[in-house]
Parts: C-alpha cells; sequence; structure tokens
C-alpha cells in the first residue's frame, strides 16, 4: 500500500482493528481520545503487539521516544501518518 492511497481513515481503521483484536474488544467500544493504557485488557506487552503489528503492516519503525510519548489512540494514528508520510524527522 502506498502512502497516496492510504487515508486517515484507513489508518484509524487499521489501528483500531489491531487494538480490538490485541485486547479482544469490539473496534466500535475505541475511541479517538480513549488513553491506550485504560482500554479493557491493555497492558504493555499487548500495546508492544499491536506496534509490532503497525510496523510491518506500513514497513515503518517507530522510534521508542515516540512510542512512549503516546498516550491516546489519535497520538497513535498521527505517530503512523507521520511515520508512513516520512514526516518525524520535522517533529
Amino acid at each position: 500500500m502506498t502512502s497516496e492511497s492510504l487515508t486517515r481513515e484507513q489508518i484509524v481503521s487499521v489501528t483500531t482493528e489491531y487494538l480490538a483484536t490485541e485486547l479482544k474488544i469490539p473496534a466500535t467500544e475505541i475511541g479517538g481520545t480513549d488513553v491506550l493504557r485504560e482500554l479493557p485488557g491493555a497492558d504493555s506487552m499487548k500495546m508492544l503487539r499491536v506496534v509490532s503489528k503497525l510496523e510491518r503492516r506500513w514497513d515503518v519503525e517507530f522510534e521508542d521516544e515516540a512510542i512512549f510519548a503516546v498516550k491516546t489512540v489519535d497520538e497513535l494514528v498521527l505517530l503512523v501518518e507521520k511515520s508512513i508520510n516520512g514526516d518525524l524527522a520535522a517533529s
């Protein structure tokens, strides 16, 4: 999948799907402003697996500092967007 054909909605959809699958909760229960560590069943290992899946999905690698700074679902989506678009150097 190329970045030109990728929309924010697609990133949100995939991120939410990965979170829902890993946490075994309905995707409809996950909102953009939800704090990741407060999602039902969330722990550091599950979040690491989600991050790893996102990195593999779009062939990107997140900086550790960037991952640890992410608190909400929207922030995770923004990190994915910036990584796909190559904008991390500017942040």
